[in-house]
């Protein structure tokens, strides 16, 4: 008897435990069907992304090409371009190829591009990227360095440098070496001509081979020229003092020239030196203390730069090392002024030459 009961013991606890294992089942099933609602109804959304995460936009072109991508990604096309005129030694290049990272929550309104690469045939690849712990919010190369204000500002919108500089130029026309005592800007005739730098206009008038030319003494030392105008801004007079970028006349090509330019010319203590070291980029390194954050970021900002049009845009980048022909642009040269005629000739002298923050 006592064996019996105790078998009948054994099995009422197996037939509870079996019991409660059904009912389990039964919960985690309802669960389940629970969750996925109605046959042919779509899968439940996905978890939300960590609400800190930042969306970003990548984007690449070939520079001049005609079409235009539809907003935000214009905006953003059109910040990029304005960068890169500003920050590339001799400007944005057509045929150049660029790719771009930008904030997706700012566009198309307020345009945020953190990092940028270009390359253009005879050039380096160049890159720059957005980092903001140094302060000042500006761009930055990839060795960290950002550019430093300078007060002194282009003398026309765009420049397009058609003759440098040069003591022992061989002159196109005359085929002598004659002194290139300035850098000629190929523009449209009438395009506005602006002061380099704030200070007193020394000439106003015509000058020799110059034409009508414009010169303005800087409280520096510096006299800058500005010579082949067509005509002067109205009411200008010697004496006047001029502001930064204040307008002083317009692009010609009166004097000694073979073509519209602005023939833009320094001098100190009488000796003409390259007018361009005025207006080049000087660069000062990121503090020791930034540095491994700049990297960090360097870093990220790099795989999304290299990961932007992989197929597409390879055929491009793989032809950017040959030579692209020159774009068409208005501009001439200078003819030399005689001595004569040119009462400014003098001993020539070269010159020496915001992080953004991931979560």
């Amino acid at each position: 008897m006592w064996i019996g009961l105790g078998l009948l013991g054994i099995g009422v606890v197996w037939f509870a435990v079996r019991a409660i294992e059904i009912d389990r089942s039964l919960d985690a099933a309802s669960r389940q069907l629970a969750s996925a609602g109605p046959p042919g109804a779509p899968p439940p959304p996905a978890p939300a992304p960590d609400a800190g995460a930042e969306p970003h936009l990548a984007l690449a072109w070939t520079e001049g090409a005609p079409r235009e991508p539809a907003e935000p990604l214009a905006s953003v096309r059109r910040e990029a371009e304005e960068l890169l005129a500003r920050r590339l030694p001799h400007g944005l290049r057509r045929g150049a190829v660029i790719r771009a990272v930008a904030e997706a929550a700012t566009a198309p309104s307020q345009p945020c591009v953190l990092a940028l690469d270009v390359r253009a045939a005879g050039r380096p690849e160049a890159r720059l990227y957005r980092f903001d712990d140094n302060a000042t919010g500006r761009m930055v190369d990839e060795d960290g360095r950002e550019p430093v204000p300078s007060p002194w500002q282009a003398p026309l919108a765009t420049l397009r440098r058609t003759s440098p500089f040069n003591p022992k130029r061989m002159h196109p026309i005359l085929h002598r070496v004659t002194p290139h005592e300035g850098t000629d800007y190929g523009a449209p005739s009438g395009t506005p001509v602006y002061a380099a730098l704030e200070g007193t206009v020394s000439w106003v008038g015509p000058h020799g081979g110059h034409g009508k030319w414009v010169a303005i003494q800087h409280d520096n030392g510096v006299e800058t020229g500005y010579a082949h105008l067509s005509r002067y801004a109205a009411g200008l007079k010697r004496g006047d003092h001029v502001a930064t970028h204040q307008l002083v006349g317009y692009v010609g090509s009166t004097g000694r020239s073979t073509g519209p330019h602005l023939h833009f010319s320094a001098r100190r203590n009488g000796a003409y030196f390259d007018a361009e070291t005025l207006l080049a980029t000087r660069l000062r390194e990121l503090p020791a203390d930034q540095r491994d954050a700049f990297l960090a970021e360097k870093g990220e900002l790099d795989r999304e730069l290299d990961g932007i049009g992989k197929g597409e845009l390879d055929r491009e980048l793989d032809g950017i090392g040959d030579p692209l022909p020159a774009a068409p642009r208005p501009g001439g040269a200078d003819e030399p002024a005689s001595p004569a005629n040119d009462s400014v000739s003098q001993p020539r002298a070269a010159a020496s030459g915001a992080r953004r923050q991931r979560r």
